[in-house]
């Protein structure tokens, strides 16, 4: 009985550890964030940039330098009653079922908690490969109504 649970242990420990090892590269990407009306007149706005491993809010119109991996990017404007939203889908490696589950962020949450329980996934993490293709910069007009 007692080998079982060892057995079950050592399974376990080493799935997570594999799961945890999925934690994705991080790029800096160069925004130029721009705002505008439904006249295409620029307007102060707060934007929230959301990605599978970022959140960041600034005042837009701006230039930023965004840390995230090579996945989807979501932006959410607000200046007053106006909003606007804008969505860039970055291309990977990875297939249509995995970017949903990392892009949802249960991927992400679930790879820090591994991580905090195996530190080998931490390793591993340092250690992964990092040929992903991704835009350095992108220039995004936000239109606000």
């Amino acid at each position: 009985m007692k080998s079982n649970l060892k057995v079950l242990f050592f399974s376990t420990g080493l799935f997570l550890t594999g799961c945890a090892s999925m934690q994705p590269s991080m790029h800096s990407i160069e925004i130029n964030l721009l705002t505008v009306n439904n006249q295409n007149q620029s307007i102060d706005a707060v934007c929230s940039l959301y990605s599978e491993t970022t959140k960041v809010d600034v005042l837009a119109p701006k230039k930023i330098i965004f840390n995230t991996s090579c996945s989807a990017i979501n932006i959410i404007c607000k200046a007053g009653s106006l909003r606007g939203e804008y969505g860039i889908e970055e291309t990977s490696n990875q297939d249509a079922a995995e970017d949903f589950i990392l892009n949802s962020g249960i991927g992400y949450l679930f790879d820090r908690a591994v991580d905090t329980v195996t530190p080998l996934g931490t390793l591993i993490n340092f250690m992964g490969d990092d040929d992903e293709e991704c835009v350095k910069s992108r220039k995004i007009t936000v239109v606000l109504e």
